[in-house]
């Protein structure tokens, strides 16, 4: 059985590097990735992609508009990993990051997780703390973190 791996995104450019790194360390038919994009509950109109209604559209046009491209990111994601022969499958939930990818991994007994890190000041570690960081403390598997360069 493939060992699962659990591949948190955004929808940066920096999306890319990371699937590039799981590339580089997981096999096709030895790893089954799992891409993972949290998004904040407060830009999710729907559970589950879903057309948008015209109200909703009116109502709410960022939050349509910031979970379109979640959902984007994560189906371009799974089909850049499909290409390359991986079994792989996609989630976009709403719910804070950290939550999202502890509960995520543990859900499906993940082996390793692969997440980026963004470079920061000490005072925007202070303001903004690592989420990186949050999820190696949380979590008892290993957690390959690359820089989350474009």
């Amino acid at each position: 059985m493939p060992s699962p791996v659990l591949i948190a995104i955004d929808a940066s450019p920096a999306c890319a590097a990371l699937l590039t790194l799981a590339s580089r360390y997981c096999r096709p038919g030895d790893h089954e990735l799992h891409v993972l994009l949290a998004i904040d509950t407060t830009f999710t109109v729907h559970d589950k992609p879903a057309p948008y209604t015209a109200q909703e559209l009116e109502e709410y046009p960022a939050a349509c508009e910031e979970q379109r491209q979640g959902e984007r990111a994560v189906a371009e994601a799974v089909q850049h990993l499909q290409q390359a022969g991986f079994s792989s499958q996609g989630y976009l939930v709403a719910r804070q990051p950290v939550e999202a990818i502890v509960a995520k991994a543990q859900a499906l007994n993940c082996k390793l997780i692969i997440m980026g890190h963004r470079h920061l000041s000490r005072l925007g570690r202070l303001l903004d703390p690592s989420i990186s960081a949050k999820v190696i403390d949380r979590v008892e598997v290993p957690v390959l973190v690359g820089a989350a360069q474009g």
